[in-house]
């Protein structure tokens, strides 16, 4: 049978002050006990706890000062580098429990390190079992390591991917790669580009799936992997089947129908008319399309559960997937119910009556994207097919320059010969003439030869007569 025992202890201290306390010991048990007379364990305070020389302080109530090196778990803490060692025997080091919801509700537990506040969390407001750094002057969560395995940076939910930046700063940068979700440019390796950045990396980024960019990549080169290797070849392309692919191909202008674009103009090929003529090119996705576009306003309903009112009709029936960008400017994807013409509820936490937020579209599984490293491809076999046709064409031109050149020479000793013929007949002409001339000459001389004949015909009869 366990005895207690209690006795009075007075003790001098230096400058004749006293120490007087209640201590219970049991003796069996050798516990000793501070404002109990029944400890069960081996040191048990009622209240507040100093150690220390320099501490002679009043602790917290019910907590506990402690001025030097302390250990949990070993003989040898590490007094170099740290005040508190806990020595981990394969289970956590450190647990951290909240108080119960009975004294103080949604309380958070954690470490203070100095003007941030590293807690777990447990509640519908804060989420569930999620790991945070919180900034105590900004009040803000800076990361969170939600229990979703996800990684938030300036947002408490971060539900869209694997990490997710909900902040940005605004200026310069030099050389390096850097990534920004809500404005462009996103990707870039050269020179100093102004804009708002959430990643900057001086080394590379990299990726085993895709990289979705809602506006611009920039960079100083593109590599794909290329190597026959990895392929299945098929054979060469028909040229000529590619250049009649590419001649139907529309060349379009347009604007986006997203204003965060600016109205800037594009000339380029709309997905839908190229699956038509060249459906390799086209891959269908999930996403939102900005067909409803327009400020809603929340109204709360209960925890987690919203009424969302836009300014503008639209089609939207229950249970339709809609894209919304919250305060974080995150896009979050709800299922709409009980709809309306202008409104509809969805499930959103942390958003009070009040709140602002954009609603941007209808997600849909059919979303369009263009391999434009296709077309370029279609376009360098085409081109291939246009130059085979222009070296036909080149040699025929060749050819016929050759033969208008023979053509040519011929043309010229015919010239000469020409030339010839025309000197001998203006020769011959002239002998002609020549002819002619001495055709009546003779003509000339028979008339007077038969003139004088004729006279002396005449007179020869004459002369008859008168003898």
């Amino acid at each position: 049978m366990l005895t207690n025992h209690i006795r009075e202890v007075v003790k001098p201290i230096v400058g004749g002050a006293v120490m007087s306390c209640c201590l219970a010991t049991s003796v069996h048990a050798q516990n000793v006990g501070i404002g109990f007379s029944n400890p069960l364990s081996k040191l048990t305070v009622n209240g507040n706890l100093a150690v220390g020389t320099d501490y002679n302080t009043a602790a917290p109530a019910n907590g506990a000062l402690i001025e030097g090196i302390t250990g949990i778990g070993t003989t040898s803490p590490d007094s170099a580098n740290s005040f508190l060692t806990v020595a981990s025997t394969g289970q956590s080091n450190l647990t951290l429990l909240a108080a119960p919801a009975s004294k103080a509700p949604n309380i958070r537990s954690g470490i203070f390190f100095g003007g941030s506040y590293f807690q777990c969390t447990d509640s519908p407001s804060n989420g569930t079992k999620d790991l945070t750094f919180f900034n105590i002057p900004t009040q803000t969560n800076v990361l969170t390591l939600a229990a979703s395995n996800s990684v938030g940076i300036g947002t408490t939910k971060p539900t869209q991917a694997g990490l997710v930046v909900a902040t940005s700063v605004t200026g310069s940068i030099s050389s390096g790669e850097f990534f920004n979700f809500n404005s462009g440019p996103e990707l870039g390796s050269f020179g100093t580009a102004s804009g708002s950045w959430s990643i900057y990396a001086v080394g590379g980024i990299a990726a085993s799936g895709d990289i979705v960019s809602q506006s611009n990549i920039v960079s100083v080169t593109n590599f794909n992997l290329s190597d026959a290797r990895l392929k299945n070849v098929i054979g060469r392309s028909n040229s000529g089947a590619d250049l009649t692919t590419l001649e139907k191909l529309d060349v379009t202008d347009y604007t986006m129908k997203d204003a965060r674009f600016s109205g800037r103009k594009f000339k380029k090929l709309i997905a839908q008319q190229v699956e038509q003529v060249y459906p390799e090119a086209v891959t269908k996705v999930t996403d939102a399309v900005p067909d409803i576009y327009s400020v809603g306003q929340v109204k709360k309903i209960s925890d987690g559960l919203c009424e969302i009112s836009t300014d503008k009709e639209f089609s939207l029936k229950s249970g339709e997937r809609v894209e919304i960008l919250g305060p974080d400017r995150l896009p979050h994807v709800v299922i709409a119910e009980n709809v309306s013409d202008k409104s509809f509820s969805a499930k959103l936490e942390g958003l009070d009556t009040g709140t602002k937020v954009f609603v941007y579209g209808h997600e849909v599984n059919d979303l369009r994207t263009l391999d434009y490293e296709a077309i370029s491809m279609l376009n360098v076999s085409a081109t291939q097919e246009l130059a085979k046709r222009v070296e036909t064409l080149e040699q025929q031109n060749s050819n016929l320059q050759n033969e208008a050149k023979r053509l040519t020479a011929i043309e010229a000793e015919q010239g000469c010969e020409i030339a010839a013929l025309r000197a001998a007949n203006e020769k011959f002409n002239a002998l002609a003439s020549e002819n002619a001339n001495l055709k009546a000459e003779m003509e000339a001389l028979k008339k007077a030869v038969t003139t004088i004949q004729q006279k002396e015909n005449s007179e020869v009869r004459t002369v008859v007569l008168e003898q």
